[in-house]
């Protein structure tokens, strides 16, 4: 009789516990290890705290180059309980580089918030006689065979190198890696010329010498270089590439749960402490979901004829 008590006891306990809070998804489409994971568990700690009757998880998906992932999400039902922590390359990027994708980029994510976003740097390694983008440029058409790493074509080095190329009318031979620490320490190394990739990745080698920065794919200078021009002020006003993350549901989430999600998120990332924690890997400025569309919006239109332009053809 005891022993049946007691089991009675512990069910009506887990019914009172599922009934008084929920469990939240919130997706990589990569698997564990990768830097979006200290960024989305900044995000998630926060929510908890912000919700603490509630069960969030962080929920790695890889496969597919992130197409297993997203479209996770996008097949979930849009109830607030599934949501997605992407970085922009996914979101916009990935639909102009891959085929036959099993859900539209456009129409099958709803906005919830841009968490941040980390400015892109161009370093060479600090062998290379060039001290300036023009050195660079110079040294490129005057028959220097320089080449670029990346983490694998389509990634967002790989495009920020074309870019480069294609502003600049030259000619550097991409080198892929199997991610972007082989990439890094090829560089360092004295065996590729530059690479592309955020600021905080680069930052402890321009510290200590070990690569020179030469320009910051953005509009605005980095905060963490501030001595280094963009490639706006030098006069490459297409060479912009900033890598941003969003935070977004499955199309057709209910207008108040979005709402909702949006003002808890955007507290959190506003708040003082996970700003400071955010900032310190270079990821700053949180916006809400109808700035995160309309950054959307632009993004759609412009990747699909940018990158034809690169010479990357889709896989």
């Amino acid at each position: 009789m005891m022993k049946c008590l007691v089991v009675g006891i512990v069910a009506l306990c887990a019914v009172a516990s599922s009934a008084s809070g929920e469990t939240v998804r919130v997706v990589i489409p990569y698997a564990p290890g990768g830097a979006l994971d200290p960024l989305a568990r900044i995000l998630v700690n926060g929510l908890g705290k912000l919700r603490p009757s509630d069960s969030i998880i962080i929920e790695n998906i890889g496969g597919a180059g992130g197409i297993v992932g997203m479209n996770t999400v996008a097949k979930a039902a849009p109830d607030g309980r599934t949501l997605l922590f992407s970085p922009s390359g996914n979101i916009v990027i990935s639909p102009s580089l891959q085929s036959n994708l099993p859900y539209d980029p456009v129409t099958a994510f709803e906005s919830i918030a841009l968490v941040g976003s980390v400015k892109t740097a161009l370093v060479v390694r600090s062998s290379l006689e060039v001290k300036s983008l023009a050195e660079l440029i110079t040294a490129a058409k005057g028959g220097a065979k320089l080449t670029f790493g990346s983490p694998g074509p389509g990634t967002s080095p790989h495009i920020s190198g074309e870019m480069l190329n294609h502003a600049a009318g030259i000619g550097m031979t991409h080198v892929p890696f199997r991610g972007l620490g082989p990439a890094l320490n090829s560089l360092l190394g004295g065996h590729i010329d530059l690479i592309t990739t955020s600021v905080i990745g680069v930052l402890p080698y321009v510290e200590a010498t070990t690569a020179r920065a030469l320009a910051v794919y953005d509009t605005e200078r980095s905060e963490q270089l501030p001595e280094v021009p963009t490639a706006v002020e030098l006069g490459f006003s297409d060479l912009v590439m900033p890598q941003w993350y969003g935070l977004l549901a499955p199309a057709g989430l209910p207008p108040d749960v979005r709402g909702t999600l949006e003002t808890q998120v955007l507290a959190v990332l506003r708040s003082p402490d996970v700003a400071a924690q955010l900032a310190a890997s270079g990821v700053a400025g949180p916006k809400g979901a109808s700035e995160l569309k309309a950054l959307l919006d632009s993004e759609f239109k412009r990747w699909p004829v940018l990158i034809p332009k690169l010479g990357i053809k889709p896989e």
